[in-house]
Parts: C-alpha cells; sequence; structure tokens
C-alpha cells in the first residue's frame, strides 16, 4: 500500500498545472478548427459538399475524448464562427447569426459533453482499475511476505524444537561418556549409545528440513523418498513403530505430489503432537485412476462426529484434498486411535 501511495502522489506531482492545460486546450481547439478551415478552403470542398462542417464536429470528438469538455466546447464555438466567417455568405462577416447556426452549435455542444462525459467515465474506470491492480498487487506482496515470515518461524521452532534439543543431548552424552570411561564403562557405552541415537534423530530431522527447505526437492526426489524422510524422523526421535507401505514412485503432477506430501505431514505432525501414538501406519497406493493416501495410528483418538473448531490441521488437510478434487474421511474414537484417508483423481505428471 505504501507503494501504491508513492506512486499515486509521483503521478500527482507531474500533473499538468490547470493554467497550463487551458492554455494547451485552447491551442489544439484552435489549431483543430483552423486545419479543418485550411482544408475545406484549399480544398474546395463547400459547397460541393454541404455536410462538409462534420469535419469541425470530428475535431470537436477528439478533443472531447482526450482533452475534456472546454477544448471540446471551445472547438464548438471556434468552428461555428470560422465556418460562417469563412464560407457562410455574406463572407467574412459575423454579422448574420440564424438559427441554422444555433442548432449546430447546440448539436456540437451536445455532441462534446455526452463524449466528454463518457471519455471522463472511462477513464475513471481505467483509474480505478489500475488503483485495484496496484493494490491487489501490494497485497499479493504481503501475504508472500506473511507466508514467508510464517514459513521462517515455523523452521525456526522445528530447529529449537528437534535439533537444537538434539544437539544438546548430543553434547550432555558425550559429556557423560567422557567421564565416567574410566570409572564406569557400561555408563560410558550407554551414554555412547545415547549419543548415536540422538545424532540419528538430528540427522533425519535436518534432512527432512532441508528437505522442506528446497522447492524442488519433491520433483527430484519424489513423494516417496519425501514420505520417507517424514518415517525417519518418526522412528529416531519419536520411537515410533511405522508401518511403510509406499510403493513405487507414483507418476503424478508436482501439484497433486505437494498436495498429498503437505497433507501426510499434516497428518503425522498432529500424531505427534496429540495423538499419544506408539505405532503408525502409512500406505500410498494407486488404484485404477486414483491413488489413494492412508495415515492411521494407535493414539488416544477422539470424537470425530463432534466438532472440532481450532483442529486447524484438519481443516487444512480438508483445504487441500477438495482443492486437488479429491475426498478427505477421518475416522477417531477416543481411545481407539485416528485414520484419515485421501483418494484424489490422478493427474498424471510430465514425465
Amino acid at each position: 500500500m505504501l507503494k501504491y501511495f508513492e506512486h499515486v502522489t509521483a503521478r500527482e506531482a507531474h500533473r499538468e498545472p490547470r493554467w497550463r492545460r487551458y492554455v494547451s486546450d485552447s491551442l489544439l481547439s484552435l489549431g483543430g478548427s483552423t486545419l479543418v478551415t485550411i482544408v475545406i478552403s484549399f480544398a474546395h470542398l463547400y459547397p460541393q459538399i454541404p455536410t462538409i462542417s462534420v469535419l469541425y464536429l470530428l475535431v470537436v470528438l477528439a478533443l472531447a475524448c482526450t482533452r475534456g469538455f472546454y477544448a471540446a466546447s471551445l472547438a464548438s464555438l471556434l468552428s461555428l464562427l470560422a465556418f460562417d466567417f469563412f464560407f457562410f455568405p455574406p463572407h467574412y462577416t459575423l454579422a448574420v447569426v440564424q438559427l441554422e447556426d444555433l442548432l449546430t452549435l447546440i448539436v456540437f455542444l451536445v455532441a462534446a459533453v455526452i463524449t466528454s462525459q463518457l471519455a471522463a467515465a472511462l477513464r475513471r474506470r481505467a483509474e480505478e482499475a489500475r488503483s485495484r491492480e496496484s493494490e491487489l498487487r501490494g497485497l499479493y506482496e504481503q501475504a508472500q511476505e506473511l507466508a514467508s515470515l510464517q514459513e521462517r518461524q515455523r523452521l525456526a521452532r522445528e530447529l529449537h524444537d528437534s535439533v537444537s534439543q538434539a544437539l544438546y543431548g548430543i553434547g550432555l552424552g558425550a559429556h557423560t561418556a567422557q567421564e565416567t570411561l574410566e570409572c564406569d564403562p557400561e555408563q560410558a557405552k550407554t551414554s555412547l549409545a545415547y549419543v548415536i541415537a540422538l545424532t540419528g534423530a538430528g540427522l533425519a530431522e535436518m534432512r527432512a528440513l532441508i528437505f522442506e527447505l528446497r522447492p524442488e526437492s519433491l520433483e527430484m526426489e519424489g513423494l516417496v523418498a519425501a514420505l520417507t524422510k517424514q518415517v525417519a524422523v518418526l522412528e529416531t526421535r519419536y520411537q515410533m513403530s511405522v508401518d511403510v507401505s509406499l510403493g513405487a514412485e507414483p507418476d503424478l503432477s508436482l501439484e497433486l505430489k505437494h498436495a498429498l506430501y503437505r497433507i501426510a505431514q499434516e497428518a503425522l505432525h498432529n500424531i505427534v503432537k496429540h495423538a499419544r501414538a506408539s505405532t503408525v501406519a502409512i500406505q500410498l497406493a494407486q488404484v485404477n485412476n486414483e491413488i489413494c493416501l492412508q495415515v492411521r495410528d494407535n493414539g488416544r483418538g477422539f470424537n470425530s462426529a463432534a466438532p472440532f473448531p481450532g483442529h486447524f490441521g484438519i481443516r487444512s488437510m480438508q483445504e487441500r484434498a477438495m482443492k486437488m478434487g479429491g475426498i478427505f474421511t477421518i475416522e477417531s474414537a477416543p481411545e481407539q486411535g485416528t485414520s484419515i484417508a485421501v483418494r484424489m483423481p490422478v493427474v498424471l505428471g510430465c514425465g
């Protein structure tokens, strides 16, 4: 919005001063009327063509469209005076003003009013459209910046909650192993095993985060590889037993792969955050012209028949599935785990 107001301010600053505009409009009106008069005179078009005064009307309409009512009305008056002075008998005098002259002037003025008003309305609409476009562009940029900020904040939280804690645990375990290496070798072995486990967990989560930071990763490595990285995080960091059935890499469009990956990621995030599950099952299969994704857990579950406002993750999964023309279903009951399933029509990839 700030850029838009700066643009409007700059445009106002470069706008032509009013007195200069009146001068230029007057010169254009005089020049247009003079040019038409010279053409009619040198070509001897009047009285051979009785309606040749239409040429003056064309000048009036052109000025009404481009300069506005003042220039068009002045051109109307000058055109009538020039036609009466040079071509209408008695020549070179303005003494005779007939009803026909007044009707011609009225027609010219009415045409000037209507045309200038229409042109002004079109210019206003065009200006409003440009303003709306600038405003929408500014809002779009703000939305992009906000999305980037939210993504950076999410990644910062992920790094703090996972990798930084893993590194702290690795340091603590290594320090304990160093202190107990001589006096208590068994405790040292236990500490080293703890360090190795934390290292594996941290490495798995770092790979998953790096995968999300690279937009081209899903296209290059595929959906199966992306889900495998998420499974590795569940197994190493959260010590969950994961039953995986992903099969071969499906031939899908990148947009569809991205939607499936985000749905699976959100489902796994909900399991870690809310379900308190120990076992998770992930299945990805292509059946005829549909791709099916299912994520189940043995967690504490909830009443899926009841409304659950505030579960934004579920709403996000539903919206992603609907956007791709798919069907999202969720089954859950207290202390009986949760199962989400997504079926989407297959949109083939580019190869």
